[in-house]
């Protein structure tokens, strides 16, 4: 029963699943704060202290909390000062919604070349050749395929972007 009640997952749906004691853990507000600051990456247990305006005792007794819950990690890279940084559970609480976004940005660019690549299709279609006078002539597919076909470079840019920083930051 302990196994069921610590468990974590992200299922393909994305879907994430949290058990009692994990909704424990988020009950507090003030380790939702330190979830946030460490959003934006490492924090020393000063740095915290001084940003959420709390003694570095309270801090210290939420973060052991959040470590053992496995929501925040503990690293000492060498040096003197012991950094906090959020696991992929951390994160995934915080940003339930990213890996959705990032596949919404990828479909919507390829509809967006698979529009622009049929616009410009039509406009190779009605273009009248050589000697054929009356021939339908429409230059707005041609202007529509390039424009859904810049819309499509622009959101493959943006989502491939964001799936890449993605992964940089869960590998670091």
């Amino acid at each position: 029963m302990r196994e069921k009640e610590r468990m974590f997952e992200e299922s393909e749906n994305g879907i994430i699943l949290l058990g009692k004691r994990d909704l424990k853990v988020l009950s507090s507000d003030i380790r939702v704060e330190i979830l946030k600051k460490l959003d934006s990456g490492c924090k020393t247990l000063r740095k915290l202290g001084n940003e959420l305006n709390l003694p570095t005792s309270t801090v210290h007794e939420n973060l052991t909390i959040l470590v053992e819950s496995g929501f925040v990690e503990k690293r000492n890279e060498g040096s003197k000062w012991v950094y906090y940084e959020l696991t992929e559970k951390g994160k995934s609480v915080l940003h339930p919604h990213e890996k959705v976004k990032i596949i919404l940005l990828l479909s919507s660019a390829i509809l967006s070349y698979a529009g622009g690549i049929m616009e410009i299709y039509l406009f190779l279609q009605g273009t009248p050749e050589e000697g054929v006078k009356g021939a339908p002539f429409h230059p707005e597919h041609l202007i529509l395929g390039f424009v859904l076909a810049v819309i499509g470079t622009i959101l493959l840019y943006s989502g491939l972007r964001k799936a890449l920083n993605d992964v940089s930051i869960r590998t670091h």
